[in-house]
C-alpha cells in the first residue's frame, strides 16, 4: 500500500530531485524499519516473467552476440529452445528449477570483476540482474511469451500510416496485372485501370522482390523481417492463396527469379549465399556460397541449367544448378574494375546475354558463357557499355520480347529512367558499340527503386512516395497509381514526444531501484549534502528559460555560496516548485509540457530564485536530420568509429564518422538497398527503430525505449518522409558551464551544462546529447546527464564534443585542505606568477627552490641532454653572483649552443619521422639537415609547421615533403 501510494504520487506530478529524494528516503526507512512497524506487512514477491523481466535484459545484453545470424559459441539465445539448450560447451545453459546447475549462471557471474558473458567492452550484469535471472530459473524458467499469430491477414490487412516505399514491381507475362511489393503484402493491380485486384497478405513486413512465373499462374515474393528472418512466398495468382511459405536464413531475402519451366525459384540472401528452391515443395536444390557480400539479384539462364547472381562484392557469378558448382565470374574479377557493388541483373529471353547494373550507374551487357581463355582482369565477356545514369542503379529490366532494356537509378532523392533498344553487334568491339535511347525520364525529389518494361517499350516505375507511374514508350506520363490509397491509407498519428509521461517514467525508475540501492550501494557514490543554514546566496543557470519545440529541454545548474565563500553545486538538492507547464526530471532537467510563460521558483533552505520561462512551439513536432536526428545517432553511438562509423561500417551498414557527412548518411539510410532501414508506411517496423529498441537483435544492445525523446525524434523523422535540409544552420560553437568549477570534497558531484550556438544566432541546451569526457579519470569521471564525479584530489580537464564543435574546462578537486596558508614565494618572471596563481587556486604548498647544484644538473639535462662538466659545476657553485642573475646567465649560454642544437635536432627528427627505411640515405640526410637548420636559427614553430604542411614536390629538393613520405597515415 505504501509503495502504491508513493507511485501514485509520482503519476500525479513529476517530482523534482529534492521531492523525489524525500520520497526515496521515506520508502527506505519504511523498508528497513524494525519489527512492530509498517514493515510487518508481508510483501509478496511476484514471480519473474520471461516476457516482461528477462527478455528485455537478454535483448540489451546478450542477443547481439547470440542471435541466429551471429551465434558466438554456437549459442543462439533468440529462440527459447536454443536459450535453454546451450552452445558449443555441451553444458545445458538453463536447467529449469536449478540455477546452480545452469551453465549460463556460471558464465554471467563475475569472478574478480570479470564475467565470461557478456564479453568486453560490455559491462558484466549487475548483481540485481543476475539475481533476476537466477530467480527465473529457480522458479522453473517458464516461457510466458504470448503467441499472437499473424499480425495481419487478408481479413485484417495492414493499414498504411504513410506512403510505402516500393522496392519491387513486376508485370505479368500478359501485361494485364502489376504486382507491387508493399508492407506485409503484395498488391495486385489491374494495369489498365489501376483497380486493386487483390492483396496477398503474408507474415513478412518487408517484401524486397516480386516475380510472376513465366505462365503467370504463380507469383514469388521474397523478403522477411530485416535482421531477423528471411521468407520465400509463392502465391496462386488466380485464387490469392499462399501455396508455399519458407523461412530461410536470419535476414531478408532478395532477387527472386523463376526457372524457365517454373519449377524452381532462385533467390539471394544476406548471408552471402545464392539458393534455388523447389517452388512446390520448398526443398532446397542449390546452395552457393562463393560471394563475399550480400546477394542482390539472380536470374536463371534460358535453358535453366545455370543461375547467375550479382552481389555487393562487385562480382557476377555463374553457378551450375545440377551440381551446385560455382563455374565462373562472368564480369571482370580485377579489384576495382567495377565501381561499387552490383545490384540488379536481367537476361535476354532468347540469347545467353545478361545486363547488369549497380553503384557506378553504368549498364553493361555481358555474354554468359566465356568463349576465350580465362585471364584475370580481361573482362572478355563484356559486349556493350551504355551511357552512365546519375546515381546507383537499383533495377535493370529487359522486355519479354527482348527488344528493349531499361534501368532506373537514384541519388539524393532524385531519380532517372533510361530505355534503350536492345541491340548488340557481336562483330564490333565494345568501344564501337552504340545504343539507341528511346526514353529518358527524370523524377526530381523522388527516390525510385524499381521498374518493369512492356514489349513496346512502355515503362512502369515504383518509387518511395508510394506511387506507381506508367509511361508510354515516348516517356509521356499515362497514369499514376497511389498504392497507399489502394491499401486503405489511414491518418498518421503525429503525436509529439510526451514529456510528462517520459519524466514520470524516469523518476519512477529511481523508486524501482531502491531495494538494490539500499542493500548494495555502489562504492564511491556517496555525495554529502550541504547544510542549508550555511548558504548565503543561490545562483541558478540559466537565468531565463526559452524553449521552442517539445523535444528541447534545459539542464539547470544550481550553485550555492556558503558563509566561508565556497561555491558548492546543489543541483540535486534544490526544490523546483511545481508548475502545470513544466516537467522536472531528477537531476534538474526541465522539459516543457505546453506553450506557456511565467516563473519557476527554485529554492534550497531559505534561499530561492525565480527563473522566468517562455515555452513556444509545443505543436511543432517536425524534426530536422542535421539539427535533431544526427545528434541522436551520435549520442547513441551509431556513427562512432567502433560501430557504423567504422571505415567499413558494421554488418553491411556504414555511416559517416560522427555524422560529419549528412549526405552520405542519408544515402545510406534511404538510397541504399531500396530504403531497407526505414519504413514510412509503418515507422515502428523500421529497422532504424527496431535495432536500438532491441526488438531486432543488435550487437550494440538496447539503446532506447518506446516513448523516450530519442525514439520520438527518430520515429517522427521516418514518418515525415526522411528528408534532408542542407540549409539547416550548423553548430558554430559550444559553451560548457560552469567554467573551471572547483569542488571541495573527493566524493562531490558537479553538474555541468552544454549549450550549442548555431549559425542563425539561436542556441540550444545539448547537455544530454554532447559527449563529455574527463581527461584524467583518476581525478574525476564523466557520468551520464552531464555529471562529473570527483575521485581524488587533483585537476581533470573536461572536454565536451557536439556536432564537430568543442568546449573545454577544468574541474578542480580540492580535498581536505584544512590548515592551508598561502606561501610566500619569489616571482622572477611572468611564468613564475602564473605558476603561483595555480598554487593558490589548488592550495598547494610548493617545494623549496632547488639549490645551485640541482638546478645546474637539471638545466643541462633539459636543454642539452648532457650532464654539466665538473669544471662548469665548480665554477657555477663558486660564483658569488646573486642566484637569479647567474641562473639566467647559464640558461642564455646553453640555449643555442652546439649541444643544444644536436639534442633538439635528434628530438625533432624522431617526432618528424626521419627514417632511412622510407626516405633513403640521401632523403633522410637532407631532411635531418633541414631540421637542424631550423633549430639552429630558432625558426618559429608556426613557420616550421606551415613549411611541412604546404610542402610539395621532391623531398630531395624540398626536404619538409619527407614528412608525408615517411608517414604511414
Amino acid at each position: 500500500m505504501i509503495i502504491k501510494t508513493i507511485m501514485s504520487a509520482h503519476r500525479n506530478r513529476a517530482y523534482n530531485a529534492r521531492q523525489l529524494g524525500v520520497t526515496v528516503g521515506l520508502l527506505i526507512s519504511l523498508i528497513l524499519s524494525p519489527a512492530g512497524s509498517a514493515s510487518d506487512v508481508p510483501l509478496v514477491e511476484q514471480p519473474v516473467s520471461f516476457q516482461a523481466d528477462v527478455l528485455p535484459l537478454l535483448r540489451t545484453k546478450c542477443f547481439g552476440c547470440h542471435q541466429g545470424a551471429k551465434q558466438l559459441g554456437e549459442y543462439q539465445m533468440t529462440e527459447f529452445a536454443g536459450l535453454l539448450r546451450g552452445g558449443e560447451s555441451g553444458e545445458t545453459a538453463i536447467v529449469p528449477g536449478d540455477a546452480e546447475a545452469s551453465y549460463l549462471i556460471t558464465q554471467i557471474v563475475p569472478v574478480g570483476g570479470i564475467a565470461e558473458m557478456p564479453k568486453s567492452p560490455q559491462q558484466p550484469l549487475a548483481p540485481a540482474e543476475i539475481e533476476l535471472i537466477r530467480r527465473w530459473i529457480n522458479e522453473g524458467a517458464n516461457n510466458d511469451l504470448v503467441a499472437t499469430g499473424p499480425r495481419y491477414t487478408s481479413a485484417n490487412p495492414p493499414q498504411y500510416l504513410g506512403p510505402p516505399t516500393i522496392p519491387s514491381i513486376d508485370l505479368s507475362p500478359d501485361e494485364k496485372t502489376l504486382a507491387i511489393a508493399g508492407n506485409y503484402e503484395v498488391i495486385l493491380l489491374d494495369s489498365a485501370s489501376g483497380k486493386q485486384l487483390s492483396r496477398l497478405v503474408g507474415m513478412s513486413p518487408r517484401i524486397n522482390s516480386v516475380a510472376f512465373s513465366h505462365d503467370g499462374a504463380s507469383l514469388a515474393a521474397v523478403g522477411g523481417t530485416p535482421g531477423e528472418v528471411g521468407e520465400l512466398q509463392v502465391w496462386n495468382v488466380e485464387t490469392g492463396q499462399l501455396q508455399l511459405s519458407k523461412t530461410i536464413t536470419y535476414d531478408t531475402l532478395t532477387g527472386v527469379s523463376w526457372s524457365p519451366d517454373d519449377s524452381h525459384v532462385a533467390l539471394g540472401a544476406n548471408d552471402n549465399t545464392v539458393r534455388a528452391i523447389d517452388a512446390a515443395t520448398g526443398e532446397q536444390i542449390l546452395y552457393q556460397g562463393a560471394h563475399e557480400d550480400w546477394i542482390r539479384d539472380t536470374v536463371f539462364t534460358n535453358d535453366g541449367k545455370h543461375v547467375v547472381s550479382v552481389a555487393r562484392d562487385m562480382t557476377c557469378k555463374l553457378t551450375e544448378v545440377s551440381t551446385q558448382r560455382f563455374v565462373d565470374n562472368v564480369t571482370s574479377i580485377t579489384p576495382g574494375a567495377l565501381s561499387g557493388g552490383l545490384s540488379s541483373i536481367a537476361i535476354h529471353p532468347q540469347r545467353d546475354e545478361i545486363v547488369v547494373g549497380g553503384a557506378d550507374g553504368i549498364v553493361k551487357i555481358y555474354r554468359v558463357f566465356r568463349n576465350t581463355a580465362r585471364k584475370i582482369g580481361d573482362d572478355a565477356n563484356l559486349l556493350q557499355r551504355l551511357p552512365a545514369l546519375a546515381g546507383r542503379i537499383n533495377t535493370i529490366a529487359v522486355s519479354r520480347s527482348g527488344n528493349f532494356l531499361a534501368a532506373i537509378a537514384t541519388i539524393d532523392n532524385n531519380s532517372e529512367v533510361r530505355v534503350w533498344r536492345y541491340y548488340v553487334d557481336t562483330a564490333k568491339p565494345v568501344s564501337e558499340q552504340t545504343a539507341a535511347q528511346t526514353l529518358h525520364y527524370q523524377l526530381p525529389g523522388v527516390a525510385a527503386y524499381t521498374l518493369d518494361l512492356t514489349n513496346d517499350g512502355a515503362v512502369w516505375i515504383g518509387a518511395c512516395d508510394g506511387t506507381v507511374r506508367h509511361l508510354d514508350p515516348a516517356g509521356a506520363l499515362l497514369g499514376e497509381f497511389h498504392v497507399a490509397d489502394a491499401a486503405a491509407e489511414t491518418t498518421l498519428d503525429a503525436a509529439a514526444f510526451d514529456a510528462e509521461q517520459w519524466t514520470r517514467r524516469q523518476n519512477e525508475q529511481i523508486v524501482n531501484s531502491l531495494n538494490n540501492a539500499a542493500t548494495n550501494p555502489p562504492s564511491g557514490t556517496e555525495s554529502a549534502t550541504v547544510d542549508t543554514d550555511t548558504i548565503t546566496t543561490l545562483t541558478i543557470s540559466p537565468a531565463k528559460l526559452r524553449l521552442h519545440t517539445p523535444y528541447e529541454y534545459v539542464q539547470l545548474v544550481a550553485v550555492a555560496t556558503l558563509e566561508d565563500g565556497q561555491l558548492i553545486d546543489v543541483t540535486n538538492q534544490v526544490v523546483v516548485q511545481p508548475h502545470a507547464a513544466v516537467a522536472v526530471q531528477s537531476g534538474g532537467l526541465i522539459r516543457p509540457l505546453s506553450d506557456a510563460a511565467g516563473e519557476l521558483i527554485v529554492r534550497i533552505g531559505t534561499q530561492q530564485q525565480a527563473i522566468p520561462f517562455e515555452f513556444t512551439g509545443h505543436g511543432n513536432v517536425g524534426v530536422d536530420f542535421i539539427r535533431d536526428v544526427n545528434p541522436v545517432l551520435s549520442r547513441l553511438g551509431c556513427n562512432q568509429g567502433t560501430c557504423h562509423g567504422a571505415q567499413k561500417g558494421k554488418n553491411g551498414f556504414r555511416l559517416s564518422l560522427r555524422g560529419y557527412d549528412p549526405i552520405f548518411d542519408i544515402r545510406a539510410l534511404t538510397d541504399d538497398l531500396a530504403a531497407r532501414r526505414i519504413n514510412p508506411a509503418a515507422p515502428e517496423s523500421s529497422l532504424m527503430l527496431r535495432k536500438p529498441l532491441g526488438l531486432t537483435p543488435h550487437e550494440g544492445g538496447t539503446l532506447v525505449s518506446p516513448g523516450d525523446p530519442y525514439h520520438a525524434i527518430l520515429r517522427q523523422w521516418i514518418a515525415a518522409g526522411s528528408h534532408l535540409n542542407l540549409d539547416t544552420p550548423r553548430v558554430t560553437s559550444l559553451e560548457l558551464f560552469p567554467s573551471n568549477p572547483v569542488v571541495q570534497s573527493t566524493s562531490a558531484h558537479q553538474q555541468v551544462r552544454v549549450v550549442a550556438y548555431y549559425a542563425d544566432g539561436t542556441s540550444r541546451d545539448v547537455t544530454r546529447e554532447a559527449v563529455i569526457e574527463s581527461g584524467n579519470t583518476e581525478v574525476a569521471t564523466a557520468q551520464s546527464g552531464g555529471v562529473l564525479r570527483a575521485i581524488r584530489r587533483g585537476e581533470a580537464p573536461v572536454l565536451a564534443r557536439y556536432e564537430g564543435a568543442y568546449a573545454a574546462t577544468t574541474l578542480t578537486v580540492m580535498g581536505d585542505r584544512e590548515g592551508y596558508h598561502t606561501p610566500q614565494v619569489p616571482e622572477w618572471n611572468r611564468i613564475d606568477g602564473l605558476v603561483a596563481q595555480k598554487w593558490e587556486r589548488m592550495q598547494i604548498v610548493p617545494s623549496d627552490i632547488a639549490d645551485d647544484a640541482t638546478f645546474l644538473r637539471r638545466i643541462h639535462l633539459d636543454l642539452t641532454g648532457l650532464p654539466p662538466a665538473s669544471a662548469i659545476v665548480r665554477e657555477f657553485l663558486a660564483d658569488p653572483t646573486p642566484t637569479q642573475e647567474k641562473r639566467n646567465k647559464i640558461i642564455d649560454q646553453l640555449i643555442g649552443n652546439d649541444d643544444f642544437v644536436v639534442f633538439w635536432t635528434n628530438k625533432w627528427a624522431d617526432l618528424l619521422q626521419v627514417n632511412r627505411k622510407f626516405l633513403g640515405v640521401e632523403g633522410s640526410r637532407t631532411y635531418r639537415e633541414w631540421i637542424r637548420q631550423a633549430v639552429a636559427e630558432n625558426r618559429p614553430y608556426d613557420e616550421v609547421v606551415r613549411q611541412i604542411l604546404t610542402a610539395s614536390g621532391s623531398n630531395h629538393a624540398n626536404p619538409p615533403a619527407s614528412y608525408f613520405k615517411g608517414s604511414s597515415d
